[in-house]
């Protein structure tokens, strides 16, 4: 006689005995029917929806309700939201490439007056019309007239002291390149600090500072690894009463820094809509006055002291914040001076 009892499924990943859709054991979900374009395609609508479902909510809560998100955390209704250490690397990543697209301001045609300037469209529109011969004469001259237009505003936008403001610009460089030779090694072969530090000097000066601002940028990030346990600390000085894990503040941190991090790469994303770029300072007025109720206010829900002490140790957080956060700042700006040298 057969055995009617039906043979338990097993999971085709680990082979353990499934009792449900989903494996007990890996957590791998249960499907053994052949698949086909159309099972792919609601599998990966189904993903999407479930993982966006999840995103979005812990994302409302991040920008809605202060100190919400930690306080669910600790409490174990952890599932229904995107974890703190991962919610924070997608959006500082997601801030910093926004902070990187260069604005409008970079580039500009009007608005760039200097003597080199001027004279690189003069020899464009010379060049031009030299070769403004055979059927393309008429495009090939209208296009180098309209470069000595540009010549012509980039020099009237100078006016009349341009050449001693130049002039003025270039004594400074000499100035700047005569401190940078004061940290010259006396050995021109030795990599120590000193000689690294000239010559990050002199890059500085050739291009303005602009790589070391993207040296900056780019170690910002790991700064912040540094920067959010030291809080933490500070933290855990101040609410030693009733006594916590130090986690607990440094999870604090990271779901108020996450949520700096969105408003920021939000603002900054409304500023490239033009009707709304017109109103950056009142976007950036209303900004940075949310922030500064929503940490208050953060402090308040998760700790759950009175509004007065609340308050003190508000100000002397932020004063810890600003301070540390300028040490910081300046260990980061020498780093990525050395880093470019």
């Amino acid at each position: 006689m057969s055995d009617p009892t039906p043979p338990v499924p097993e999971c085709a990943n680990c082979g353990a005995p499934l009792n449900g859709r989903y494996c007990a054991a890996c957590g791998q979900r249960h499907e053994p029917h052949i698949h086909s374009v159309a099972h792919f395609a609601a599998e990966g609508f189904e993903s999407i929806t479930h993982a966006d479902s999840r995103l979005w909510r812990t994302l409302w809560y991040l920008l809605s309700r202060p100190g919400f998100l930690t306080r669910e955390f600790f409490a174990g209704r952890r599932m229904r939201y995107l974890p703190p250490f991962r919610l924070y690397l997608v959006i500082s990543v997601l801030f910093f490439l926004i902070v990187g697209i260069p604005s409008g301001d970079v580039i500009r045609l009007d608005g760039d007056a200097s003597p080199e300037r001027a004279e690189k469209l003069r020899a464009v529109a010379s060049e031009l019309e030299k070769d403004a011969v055979g059927p393309a004469s008429d495009a090939l001259k209208s296009a180098a007239a309209a470069l000595r237009e540009q010549a012509q505003k980039a020099g009237d936008a100078q006016g009349p002291g341009a050449t001693s403001a130049a002039g003025i610009a270039s004594s400074e460089r000499n100035e700047l390149a005569r401190l940078c030779d004061k940290y010259k090694s006396a050995d021109p072969g030795a990599l120590n600090l000193r000689e690294r530090f000239h010559v990050a000097c002199h890059r500085i000066i050739e291009d303005r500072g602009a790589e070391l601002g993207k040296a900056i940028v780019h170690n910002i990030p790991r700064a912040m690894f540094v920067f959010l346990p030291l809080l933490a600390m500070v933290m855990w000085l101040l609410y030693w009463r009733p006594p916590r894990h130090y986690v607990e503040h440094l999870l604090f941190l990271i779901h108020n820094h996450a949520f700096v991090f969105l408003v920021f790469a939000s603002k900054a994303l409304l500023e490239m809509i033009p009707f709304v770029g017109e109103h950056r300072a009142l976007l950036e007025t209303a900004a940075w006055l949310y922030m500064i109720w929503y940490l208050y206010r953060a402090m308040r829900v998760f700790y759950g002291q009175g509004r007065m002490l609340t308050l003190a140790k508000y100000f002397t957080l932020g004063f810890a914040y600003i301070s540390a956060g300028v040490v910081v700042l300046l260990l980061t700006a020498l780093y990525s001076a050395m880093a470019i040298a």
